[in-house]
Protein backbone atom coordinates (compact mmCIF):
# COMPACT_ATOMS: atom_id res chain seq x y z
CA UNK A 1 0.00 0.00 0.00
CA UNK A 2 3.08 2.45 0.62
CA UNK A 3 2.97 3.20 -3.58
CA UNK A 4 -0.41 4.36 -3.06
CA UNK A 5 0.03 7.55 -2.03
CA UNK A 6 2.12 9.01 -4.91
CA UNK A 7 -0.60 7.96 -7.26
CA UNK A 8 -3.85 9.03 -5.15
CA UNK A 9 -5.26 12.03 -3.30
CA UNK A 10 -4.64 11.33 0.37
CA UNK A 11 -7.00 14.22 1.81
CA UNK A 12 -10.14 11.41 3.52
CA UNK A 13 -13.39 12.61 2.59
CA UNK A 14 -16.48 11.51 4.69
CA UNK A 15 -19.42 11.03 2.91
CA UNK A 16 -22.44 12.27 4.51
CA UNK A 17 -24.82 9.75 3.44
CA UNK A 18 -24.60 5.36 3.05
CA UNK A 19 -22.23 4.46 -0.19
CA UNK A 20 -25.80 3.18 -1.96
CA UNK A 21 -26.62 6.81 -1.46
CA UNK A 22 -23.92 7.95 -2.75
CA UNK A 23 -25.23 9.85 -5.77
CA UNK A 24 -27.41 12.00 -3.57
CA UNK A 25 -23.74 13.05 -1.87
CA UNK A 26 -23.99 16.63 -3.16
CA UNK A 27 -21.53 17.43 -0.54
CA UNK A 28 -19.12 14.91 -1.44
CA UNK A 29 -19.33 15.09 -5.52
CA UNK A 30 -18.52 18.85 -4.73
CA UNK A 31 -15.55 17.71 -2.56
CA UNK A 32 -14.22 15.65 -5.48
CA UNK A 33 -14.90 17.60 -8.18
CA UNK A 34 -13.08 20.48 -7.13
CA UNK A 35 -10.71 18.76 -5.14
CA UNK A 36 -9.95 15.33 -6.62
CA UNK A 37 -11.07 14.11 -10.08
CA UNK A 38 -8.90 16.53 -12.15
CA UNK A 39 -5.95 15.62 -10.46
CA UNK A 40 -7.01 11.88 -10.75
CA UNK A 41 -7.78 12.10 -14.94
CA UNK A 42 -4.80 14.50 -15.84
CA UNK A 43 -2.22 11.20 -14.68
CA UNK A 44 -4.67 8.95 -17.17
CA UNK A 45 -3.33 8.44 -20.45
CA UNK A 46 -7.21 8.49 -21.46
CA UNK A 47 -7.65 12.22 -20.45
CA UNK A 48 -6.98 14.25 -23.74
CA UNK A 49 -7.20 17.52 -21.82
CA UNK A 50 -3.72 17.92 -19.92
CA UNK A 51 -2.44 20.89 -22.24
CA UNK A 52 -5.65 22.64 -22.34
CA UNK A 53 -7.01 25.40 -19.27
CA UNK A 54 -9.55 24.07 -17.68
CA UNK A 55 -12.66 26.21 -17.47
CA UNK A 56 -14.65 23.95 -15.38
CA UNK A 57 -15.19 20.45 -14.00
CA UNK A 58 -18.62 19.24 -13.16
CA UNK A 59 -19.93 15.75 -12.42
CA UNK A 60 -22.89 15.84 -14.49
CA UNK A 61 -24.36 12.41 -13.86
CA UNK A 62 -24.08 9.11 -12.18
CA UNK A 63 -24.99 5.71 -13.24
CA UNK A 64 -26.01 2.80 -11.21
CA UNK A 65 -24.01 -0.23 -11.79
CA UNK A 66 -25.11 -2.76 -9.23
CA UNK A 67 -21.50 -5.57 -8.60
CA UNK A 68 -21.25 -8.68 -6.22
CA UNK A 69 -22.04 -6.96 -2.56
CA UNK A 70 -22.84 -3.30 -2.93
CA UNK A 71 -22.78 -0.89 -6.00
CA UNK A 72 -20.07 0.57 -8.35
CA UNK A 73 -21.24 4.17 -10.05
CA UNK A 74 -20.39 5.51 -13.62
CA UNK A 75 -19.37 9.14 -13.38
CA UNK A 76 -19.76 11.14 -16.34
CA UNK A 77 -17.72 13.68 -15.94
CA UNK A 78 -18.18 17.17 -18.29
CA UNK A 79 -15.18 19.40 -18.56
CA UNK A 80 -14.92 22.55 -20.25
CA UNK A 81 -11.85 24.85 -21.04
CA UNK A 82 -10.83 28.52 -22.22
CA UNK A 83 -10.93 27.61 -25.32
CA UNK A 84 -12.29 24.57 -27.94
CA UNK A 85 -14.77 22.16 -27.37
CA UNK A 86 -16.31 20.60 -23.78
CA UNK A 87 -15.55 17.21 -23.83
CA UNK A 88 -17.07 14.20 -21.17
CA UNK A 89 -15.16 11.45 -19.31
CA UNK A 90 -16.58 7.86 -18.19
CA UNK A 91 -15.20 7.10 -15.08
CA UNK A 92 -16.33 4.18 -13.07
CA UNK A 93 -15.57 4.34 -9.30
CA UNK A 94 -16.37 1.55 -6.57
CA UNK A 95 -15.46 1.72 -2.59
CA UNK A 96 -13.09 -0.46 -1.31
CA UNK A 97 -12.90 -0.95 2.51
CA UNK A 98 -9.07 -0.82 3.85
CA UNK A 99 -9.52 -4.56 5.40
CA UNK A 100 -10.99 -6.07 2.00
CA UNK A 101 -9.31 -8.81 1.85
CA UNK A 102 -8.08 -8.72 -1.64
CA UNK A 103 -7.08 -5.26 -1.25
CA UNK A 104 -3.33 -6.02 -1.67
CA UNK A 105 -3.98 -7.53 -5.28
CA UNK A 106 -5.56 -3.99 -6.45
CA UNK A 107 -3.33 -2.39 -8.97
CA UNK A 108 -2.00 0.41 -7.37
CA UNK A 109 -3.34 3.21 -10.26
CA UNK A 110 -6.74 2.29 -9.58
CA UNK A 111 -6.90 4.37 -5.86
CA UNK A 112 -8.49 7.85 -6.26
CA UNK A 113 -8.89 9.20 -2.85
CA UNK A 114 -9.40 8.04 0.76
CA UNK A 115 -12.67 8.17 1.70
CA UNK A 116 -15.07 6.68 5.05
CA UNK A 117 -18.84 5.47 4.75
CA UNK A 118 -21.09 3.11 6.35
CA UNK A 119 -18.46 3.63 9.16
CA UNK A 120 -15.91 2.38 7.35
CA UNK A 121 -12.48 3.75 5.97
CA UNK A 122 -11.22 2.58 2.96
CA UNK A 123 -10.93 3.66 -1.24
CA UNK A 124 -12.51 5.07 -3.79
CA UNK A 125 -10.96 3.41 -6.72
CA UNK A 126 -11.20 3.73 -10.48
CA UNK A 127 -13.45 0.55 -11.08
CA UNK A 128 -11.86 -0.95 -13.76
CA UNK A 129 -9.20 -2.69 -11.04
CA UNK A 130 -12.39 -3.92 -8.95
CA UNK A 131 -12.85 -7.54 -10.00
CA UNK A 132 -16.95 -7.43 -9.11
CA UNK A 133 -16.75 -4.69 -11.42
CA UNK A 134 -15.11 -6.61 -13.89
CA UNK A 135 -17.04 -10.12 -13.06
CA UNK A 136 -20.74 -8.10 -13.34
CA UNK A 137 -19.78 -6.21 -16.71
CA UNK A 138 -19.04 -9.58 -18.72
CA UNK A 139 -22.14 -11.43 -17.10
CA UNK A 140 -24.44 -8.83 -18.09
CA UNK A 141 -22.78 -9.06 -21.39
CA UNK A 142 -23.58 -12.55 -21.30
CA UNK A 143 -26.89 -12.28 -20.33
CA UNK A 144 -28.35 -9.28 -22.72
CA UNK A 145 -29.06 -7.03 -19.13
CA UNK A 146 -30.50 -4.40 -19.11
CA UNK A 147 -29.81 -2.16 -15.88
CA UNK A 148 -32.65 1.00 -15.29
CA UNK A 149 -31.67 4.06 -14.55
CA UNK A 150 -33.25 7.37 -12.95
CA UNK A 151 -33.24 8.14 -16.97
CA UNK A 152 -33.18 5.46 -19.32
CA UNK A 153 -31.31 1.93 -19.05
CA UNK A 154 -27.66 0.56 -19.05
CA UNK A 155 -28.21 -1.94 -22.15
CA UNK A 156 -25.59 -5.01 -22.18
CA UNK A 157 -25.78 -6.37 -25.92
CA UNK A 158 -24.19 -9.76 -26.89
CA UNK A 159 -22.66 -10.62 -30.19
CA UNK A 160 -22.36 -13.50 -31.90
CA UNK A 161 -18.79 -13.56 -31.84
CA UNK A 162 -19.14 -14.73 -28.00
CA UNK A 163 -18.60 -18.21 -27.68
CA UNK A 164 -21.75 -20.21 -26.10
CA UNK A 165 -18.96 -21.94 -24.24
CA UNK A 166 -17.81 -19.35 -22.79
CA UNK A 167 -19.78 -18.57 -19.75
CA UNK A 168 -17.76 -18.07 -16.98
CA UNK A 169 -14.79 -16.29 -18.74
CA UNK A 170 -15.65 -12.93 -16.52
CA UNK A 171 -13.52 -14.52 -13.69
CA UNK A 172 -10.56 -14.63 -15.80
CA UNK A 173 -10.16 -10.59 -16.35
CA UNK A 174 -6.56 -8.96 -17.12
CA UNK A 175 -6.12 -5.22 -17.25
CA UNK A 176 -3.49 -4.83 -19.48
CA UNK A 177 -0.70 -2.02 -18.72
CA UNK A 178 -1.39 -0.05 -21.80
CA UNK A 179 -1.36 3.51 -22.01
CA UNK A 180 -4.40 3.98 -24.08
CA UNK A 181 -6.98 6.39 -24.59
CA UNK A 182 -9.39 4.19 -23.59
CA UNK A 183 -9.38 1.11 -21.09
CA UNK A 184 -9.15 -2.19 -22.06
CA UNK A 185 -10.22 -5.65 -19.86
CA UNK A 186 -8.94 -9.07 -21.54
CA UNK A 187 -11.30 -12.21 -20.26
CA UNK A 188 -9.75 -15.51 -20.64
CA UNK A 189 -7.14 -14.39 -23.24
CA UNK A 190 -10.08 -14.53 -25.33
CA UNK A 191 -12.18 -11.66 -25.29
CA UNK A 192 -11.41 -7.42 -25.43
CA UNK A 193 -13.43 -5.04 -23.78
CA UNK A 194 -12.75 -1.53 -24.53
CA UNK A 195 -13.92 0.78 -22.56
CA UNK A 196 -15.15 4.24 -23.48
CA UNK A 197 -13.60 7.23 -22.09
CA UNK A 198 -14.61 10.07 -23.61
CA UNK A 199 -17.61 10.36 -24.81
CA UNK A 200 -19.73 10.95 -27.61
CA UNK A 201 -23.56 10.92 -28.12
CA UNK A 202 -24.38 8.78 -31.06
CA UNK A 203 -23.51 4.54 -31.41
CA UNK A 204 -19.89 4.61 -32.12
CA UNK A 205 -18.75 3.39 -35.39
CA UNK A 206 -16.69 0.86 -34.45
CA UNK A 207 -19.62 -0.84 -33.11
CA UNK A 208 -22.03 -0.48 -35.76
CA UNK A 209 -19.06 -1.70 -38.10
CA UNK A 210 -18.19 -4.49 -36.01
CA UNK A 211 -21.22 -6.07 -35.59
CA UNK A 212 -22.12 -5.70 -39.16
CA UNK A 213 -19.40 -7.28 -40.31
CA UNK A 214 -19.36 -10.21 -37.96
CA UNK A 215 -23.18 -10.53 -38.33
CA UNK A 216 -24.41 -9.58 -41.48
CA UNK A 217 -21.41 -9.01 -43.78
CA UNK A 218 -20.15 -12.25 -43.13
CA UNK A 219 -16.10 -11.13 -43.11
CA UNK A 220 -13.96 -13.32 -41.00
CA UNK A 221 -10.74 -10.66 -41.30
CA UNK A 222 -11.49 -8.67 -38.21
CA UNK A 223 -12.07 -9.10 -34.54
CA UNK A 224 -15.88 -10.67 -34.25
CA UNK A 225 -18.40 -8.65 -32.48
CA UNK A 226 -18.70 -10.15 -29.16
CA UNK A 227 -20.91 -7.63 -27.29
CA UNK A 228 -21.27 -3.53 -26.49
CA UNK A 229 -22.63 -1.49 -23.53
CA UNK A 230 -25.26 1.52 -24.06
CA UNK A 231 -26.26 3.76 -22.86
CA UNK A 232 -29.89 4.54 -23.64
CA UNK A 233 -32.57 7.27 -22.98
CA UNK A 234 -35.87 8.17 -24.91
CA UNK A 235 -35.97 10.99 -27.05
CA UNK A 236 -31.79 11.76 -26.79
CA UNK A 237 -29.08 9.97 -29.15
CA UNK A 238 -27.69 6.90 -27.67
CA UNK A 239 -24.11 6.74 -25.74
CA UNK A 240 -21.82 3.78 -26.38
CA UNK A 241 -19.65 3.32 -23.27
CA UNK A 242 -18.50 0.13 -24.42
CA UNK A 243 -17.28 -2.30 -26.70
CA UNK A 244 -16.51 -6.40 -26.93
CA UNK A 245 -14.18 -7.87 -29.78
CA UNK A 246 -12.46 -11.36 -30.18
CA UNK A 247 -8.77 -10.91 -28.81
CA UNK A 248 -6.71 -11.49 -31.78
CA UNK A 249 -3.03 -12.39 -32.37
CA UNK A 250 -0.75 -11.04 -34.79
CA UNK A 251 2.87 -10.82 -35.33
CA UNK A 252 3.40 -7.01 -35.83
CA UNK A 253 0.61 -4.44 -37.81
CA UNK A 254 0.80 -3.95 -41.24
CA UNK A 255 3.12 -0.72 -40.84
CA UNK A 256 6.15 -2.47 -39.27
CA UNK A 257 5.97 -5.86 -41.65
CA UNK A 258 5.95 -3.17 -44.62
CA UNK A 259 9.00 -1.33 -42.92
CA UNK A 260 10.78 -4.89 -42.81
CA UNK A 261 10.54 -5.44 -46.18
CA UNK A 262 11.19 -2.08 -46.99
CA UNK A 263 14.67 -2.98 -45.20
CA UNK A 264 15.88 -5.14 -47.69
CA UNK A 265 14.94 -3.10 -50.26
CA UNK A 266 16.84 -0.24 -48.48
CA UNK A 267 20.12 -2.42 -48.27
CA UNK A 268 19.99 -3.62 -51.91
CA UNK A 269 19.30 0.22 -53.16
CA UNK A 270 22.49 1.24 -51.28
CA UNK A 271 24.32 -0.95 -53.15
CA UNK A 272 22.81 0.23 -56.75
CA UNK A 273 20.44 -2.30 -56.72
CA UNK A 274 16.78 -2.10 -57.44
CA UNK A 275 14.83 -5.01 -56.17
CA UNK A 276 11.60 -6.21 -54.59
CA UNK A 277 11.00 -9.67 -53.79
CA UNK A 278 8.07 -11.71 -54.91
CA UNK A 279 6.75 -12.54 -51.51
CA UNK A 280 6.51 -8.91 -51.32
CA UNK A 281 4.13 -8.78 -53.78
CA UNK A 282 2.04 -11.47 -52.54
CA UNK A 283 1.39 -10.23 -49.33
CA UNK A 284 0.05 -6.68 -51.27
CA UNK A 285 -2.21 -8.35 -53.20
CA UNK A 286 -3.59 -10.34 -50.23
CA UNK A 287 -3.98 -6.84 -48.44
CA UNK A 288 -5.93 -5.96 -51.71
CA UNK A 289 -8.21 -8.69 -51.53
CA UNK A 290 -9.30 -8.46 -47.95
CA UNK A 291 -9.70 -4.77 -48.67
CA UNK A 292 -12.20 -5.62 -51.62
CA UNK A 293 -13.81 -8.83 -49.42
CA UNK A 294 -14.15 -6.30 -46.68
CA UNK A 295 -15.71 -3.61 -48.61
CA UNK A 296 -17.97 -6.04 -50.74
CA UNK A 297 -19.41 -7.56 -47.18
CA UNK A 298 -20.37 -3.17 -46.96
CA UNK A 299 -21.89 -3.58 -50.31
CA UNK A 300 -24.12 -6.35 -49.03
CA UNK A 301 -27.32 -5.40 -46.93
CA UNK A 302 -29.85 -3.56 -49.46
CA UNK A 303 -32.18 -3.04 -46.65
CA UNK A 304 -30.67 -1.77 -43.33
CA UNK A 305 -30.31 1.80 -43.88
CA UNK A 306 -27.48 2.35 -41.71
CA UNK A 307 -25.90 0.23 -44.65
CA UNK A 308 -27.71 0.56 -47.78
CA UNK A 309 -25.69 1.51 -50.66
CA UNK A 310 -26.05 4.71 -51.46
CA UNK A 311 -25.39 7.16 -54.94
CA UNK A 312 -23.79 10.50 -55.11
CA UNK A 313 -26.87 12.85 -54.40
CA UNK A 314 -27.44 16.26 -54.29
CA UNK A 315 -27.23 16.55 -50.97
CA UNK A 316 -23.61 14.41 -50.46
CA UNK A 317 -22.01 15.99 -53.46
CA UNK A 318 -22.69 19.59 -51.54
CA UNK A 319 -21.30 18.19 -48.40
CA UNK A 320 -17.97 16.78 -49.79
CA UNK A 321 -17.64 19.68 -52.11
CA UNK A 322 -17.47 22.26 -49.22
CA UNK A 323 -15.72 19.69 -47.03
CA UNK A 324 -12.71 19.43 -49.37
CA UNK A 325 -12.57 23.15 -49.91
CA UNK A 326 -12.68 23.88 -46.33
CA UNK A 327 -9.86 21.80 -45.83
CA UNK A 328 -7.70 22.62 -48.67
CA UNK A 329 -8.30 26.70 -47.24
CA UNK A 330 -6.89 25.61 -44.05
CA UNK A 331 -4.17 23.74 -44.57
CA UNK A 332 -3.02 26.30 -47.04
CA UNK A 333 -2.95 28.86 -44.18
CA UNK A 334 -1.40 26.54 -42.09
CA UNK A 335 1.37 25.80 -44.53
CA UNK A 336 1.84 29.66 -45.54
CA UNK A 337 2.23 30.34 -41.33
CA UNK A 338 4.73 27.60 -41.44
CA UNK A 339 6.71 28.23 -44.43
CA UNK A 340 9.64 29.41 -43.20
CA UNK A 341 10.34 26.28 -41.08
CA UNK A 342 10.40 23.90 -44.22
CA UNK A 343 13.80 22.83 -46.04
CA UNK A 344 15.10 23.86 -49.57
CA UNK A 345 13.12 20.67 -51.04
CA UNK A 346 9.90 21.15 -48.84
CA UNK A 347 9.49 24.57 -49.88
CA UNK A 348 9.95 23.75 -53.55
CA UNK A 349 7.13 21.17 -53.09
CA UNK A 350 4.98 23.64 -50.92
CA UNK A 351 5.09 26.62 -53.79
CA UNK A 352 4.09 23.75 -56.09
CA UNK A 353 0.92 23.40 -54.26
CA UNK A 354 0.11 27.05 -53.19
CA UNK A 355 0.53 27.77 -56.81
CA UNK A 356 -2.22 25.12 -57.46
CA UNK A 357 -4.69 26.08 -55.38
CA UNK A 358 -6.98 27.44 -57.80
CA UNK A 359 -6.63 24.07 -60.23
CA UNK A 360 -7.22 21.82 -57.55
CA UNK A 361 -10.24 24.13 -56.75
CA UNK A 362 -11.85 23.17 -60.21
CA UNK A 363 -11.10 19.71 -59.81
CA UNK A 364 -13.07 20.06 -56.70
CA UNK A 365 -15.98 21.81 -58.83
CA UNK A 366 -15.96 18.78 -61.33
CA UNK A 367 -17.46 16.34 -58.59
CA UNK A 368 -20.79 18.33 -59.07
CA UNK A 369 -20.19 17.88 -63.28
CA UNK A 370 -19.68 14.73 -63.94
CA UNK A 371 -22.95 12.92 -63.03
CA UNK A 372 -21.61 10.43 -60.88
CA UNK A 373 -23.39 7.05 -60.88
CA UNK A 374 -20.79 5.22 -58.22
CA UNK A 375 -22.09 3.78 -54.90
CA UNK A 376 -20.97 5.29 -51.68
CA UNK A 377 -21.05 3.06 -48.29
CA UNK A 378 -19.82 3.28 -44.92
CA UNK A 379 -16.47 2.41 -44.92
CA UNK A 380 -13.34 2.03 -42.34
CA UNK A 381 -12.60 5.63 -42.67
CA UNK A 382 -9.15 5.45 -41.35
CA UNK A 383 -7.26 2.83 -43.26
CA UNK A 384 -3.95 2.65 -43.11
CA UNK A 385 -1.20 0.13 -42.78
CA UNK A 386 -1.12 0.91 -39.08
CA UNK A 387 -4.80 -0.22 -39.02
CA UNK A 388 -4.20 -3.79 -40.57
CA UNK A 389 -2.13 -6.79 -38.62
CA UNK A 390 -0.46 -9.22 -40.02
CA UNK A 391 -0.38 -13.13 -38.48
CA UNK A 392 2.57 -14.31 -40.44
CA UNK A 393 0.14 -15.72 -43.57
CA UNK A 394 -3.06 -13.36 -43.32
CA UNK A 395 -4.23 -10.26 -42.33
CA UNK A 396 -6.75 -8.64 -39.88
CA UNK A 397 -8.43 -5.17 -40.00
CA UNK A 398 -8.82 -3.51 -37.04
CA UNK A 399 -10.16 0.04 -35.21
CA UNK A 400 -13.12 0.99 -37.23
CA UNK A 401 -14.12 4.10 -35.05
CA UNK A 402 -13.58 6.46 -38.20
CA UNK A 403 -11.13 9.35 -38.85
CA UNK A 404 -10.09 11.26 -35.68
CA UNK A 405 -10.48 14.66 -36.66
CA UNK A 406 -14.03 14.13 -37.35
CA UNK A 407 -17.13 14.02 -35.44
CA UNK A 408 -19.42 10.74 -34.30
CA UNK A 409 -21.73 11.98 -37.54
CA UNK A 410 -19.45 12.51 -40.23
CA UNK A 411 -17.59 9.54 -39.40
CA UNK A 412 -20.63 7.65 -40.31
CA UNK A 413 -21.04 9.32 -43.90
CA UNK A 414 -21.04 6.85 -46.64
CA UNK A 415 -18.20 7.36 -49.39
CA UNK A 416 -17.21 5.51 -51.94
CA UNK A 417 -14.82 2.92 -50.71
CA UNK A 418 -12.18 4.31 -53.22
CA UNK A 419 -11.36 6.49 -50.01
CA UNK A 420 -10.52 3.35 -48.05
CA UNK A 421 -8.24 2.73 -50.84
CA UNK A 422 -6.35 6.10 -51.49
CA UNK A 423 -5.88 6.03 -47.27
CA UNK A 424 -4.02 2.69 -47.99
CA UNK A 425 -1.88 3.78 -51.05
CA UNK A 426 -0.87 7.41 -49.05
CA UNK A 427 0.34 4.77 -46.21
CA UNK A 428 2.56 2.53 -48.64
CA UNK A 429 3.76 5.85 -49.96
CA UNK A 430 4.68 7.02 -46.17
CA UNK A 431 5.98 3.60 -45.80
CA UNK A 432 8.66 3.97 -48.94
CA UNK A 433 9.52 7.63 -48.44
CA UNK A 434 9.98 7.82 -44.56
CA UNK A 435 12.33 5.06 -44.90
CA UNK A 436 14.38 6.53 -47.98
CA UNK A 437 14.33 9.98 -46.40
CA UNK A 438 15.26 9.35 -42.78
CA UNK A 439 17.34 5.98 -42.78
CA UNK A 440 20.95 6.52 -41.66
CA UNK A 441 21.82 4.40 -44.66
CA UNK A 442 20.62 7.36 -46.76
CA UNK A 443 22.63 9.94 -45.50
CA UNK A 444 24.52 11.55 -48.42
CA UNK A 445 22.60 9.80 -50.94
CA UNK A 446 21.61 12.15 -54.61
CA UNK A 447 17.98 13.48 -53.37
CA UNK A 448 16.59 12.89 -56.94
CA UNK A 449 18.08 9.56 -56.95
CA UNK A 450 16.32 8.51 -53.43
CA UNK A 451 12.89 9.84 -54.88
CA UNK A 452 13.35 8.06 -58.26
CA UNK A 453 13.99 5.08 -56.45
CA UNK A 454 10.70 5.71 -53.47
CA UNK A 455 8.73 6.75 -57.13
CA UNK A 456 9.63 3.50 -58.28
CA UNK A 457 8.80 1.26 -55.52
CA UNK A 458 5.32 2.85 -54.95
CA UNK A 459 3.94 2.71 -58.27
CA UNK A 460 5.39 -0.88 -58.52
CA UNK A 461 3.32 -1.89 -54.85
CA UNK A 462 0.55 0.77 -56.22
CA UNK A 463 -0.31 -1.25 -58.99
CA UNK A 464 -0.38 -4.77 -57.12
CA UNK A 465 -2.79 -3.64 -54.82
CA UNK A 466 -4.98 -2.01 -56.99
CA UNK A 467 -4.63 -4.82 -59.16
CA UNK A 468 -5.64 -7.58 -56.92
CA UNK A 469 -8.35 -5.14 -55.38
CA UNK A 470 -10.62 -4.67 -58.58
CA UNK A 471 -9.72 -8.13 -59.70
CA UNK A 472 -11.64 -8.95 -56.33
CA UNK A 473 -14.33 -6.57 -56.84
CA UNK A 474 -15.53 -7.60 -59.82
CA UNK A 475 -17.78 -5.78 -62.16
CA UNK A 476 -16.52 -2.10 -61.55
CA UNK A 477 -19.16 -0.41 -63.36
CA UNK A 478 -21.38 -1.58 -60.38
CA UNK A 479 -19.90 -0.03 -57.86
CA UNK A 480 -17.20 2.45 -59.40
CA UNK A 481 -19.59 3.74 -63.06
CA UNK A 482 -16.36 2.61 -64.81
CA UNK A 483 -12.77 3.45 -65.40
CA UNK A 484 -12.83 6.86 -65.96
CA UNK A 485 -15.08 7.77 -62.82
CA UNK A 486 -13.05 5.21 -60.46
CA UNK A 487 -9.78 6.99 -61.99
CA UNK A 488 -11.67 10.73 -60.83
CA UNK A 489 -12.83 9.18 -57.61
CA UNK A 490 -9.11 7.44 -56.64
CA UNK A 491 -7.27 10.70 -57.20
CA UNK A 492 -9.90 12.94 -55.63
CA UNK A 493 -9.40 10.89 -52.52
CA UNK A 494 -5.86 10.65 -52.85
CA UNK A 495 -5.53 14.20 -53.15
CA UNK A 496 -7.98 14.75 -49.92
CA UNK A 497 -5.89 12.72 -48.13
CA UNK A 498 -2.06 14.04 -48.66
CA UNK A 499 -4.08 17.64 -47.90
CA UNK A 500 -5.48 15.87 -44.56
CA UNK A 501 -1.52 14.93 -44.48
CA UNK A 502 -0.24 17.85 -44.12
CA UNK A 503 -1.81 19.29 -41.13
CA UNK A 504 -0.77 16.43 -39.19
CA UNK A 505 2.98 16.97 -40.19
CA UNK A 506 3.77 20.57 -39.05
CA UNK A 507 1.43 20.03 -35.99
CA UNK A 508 3.99 17.34 -35.15
CA UNK A 509 6.91 16.48 -37.72
CA UNK A 510 7.55 19.04 -39.96
CA UNK A 511 11.18 17.35 -41.23
CA UNK A 512 8.05 14.61 -42.76
CA UNK A 513 6.08 17.38 -45.16
CA UNK A 514 7.59 16.38 -47.86
CA UNK A 515 6.00 13.36 -48.06
CA UNK A 516 1.96 14.45 -48.29
CA UNK A 517 3.38 17.42 -50.38
CA UNK A 518 5.02 15.04 -52.79
CA UNK A 519 1.92 12.67 -52.66
CA UNK A 520 -0.28 16.33 -53.45
CA UNK A 521 2.33 16.57 -56.91
CA UNK A 522 1.73 13.32 -57.84
CA UNK A 523 -1.78 13.78 -58.16
CA UNK A 524 -1.87 16.85 -59.88
CA UNK A 525 0.07 15.20 -62.39
CA UNK A 526 -2.91 12.83 -62.82
CA UNK A 527 -5.96 15.32 -62.41
CA UNK A 528 -4.24 17.53 -65.60
CA UNK A 529 -6.01 14.45 -68.06
CA UNK A 530 -9.01 15.56 -66.11
CA UNK A 531 -9.33 19.06 -67.72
Amino acid sequence: MGNIDVLANTNSLKLTKPWKDFAQDKKALKWLEENVFYEYMRKCRWFAGKARMIKFLKVQQLLDLPIDGGKAYLVIVHVGYTYGDEEKYALPVSFLPDDYELIGQINPKAFITKITTDGKAGWLIDAIYDFRFQTELYKNIWENAAVPQENGQLTYHRGKGLAATDEDMGYLCVIPDLEQSNSSFVFGNKYFFKLYRKLFREINPEVEMLQFLTETGGFKNIPSFCGSLIYERPGIPPVTLGLMMQKVSSKCDSWVATGDDLNDFLFMFVDKLFSVRDDVFEKVELLGRRTAEMHLALLSDKKNKDFKPEKFDSEYITWLQGHLNRLLVKRISLLKENYARLDKNAKALADDFINSEKIIGRFFEKIGNNDLVSSRIRIHGDYHLGQVLFTGSDYLIIDFEGEPESSITDRKIKHSPLKDVAGMIRSFHYAVCSKLYFSNETKGVDPQRLQKAADRWYKLITDAYIDAYMHTMGDISATFGGRTELNFLLQLHLLEKAVYELGYELNGRPDWIRIPLKGIQHVLFEIEKFN
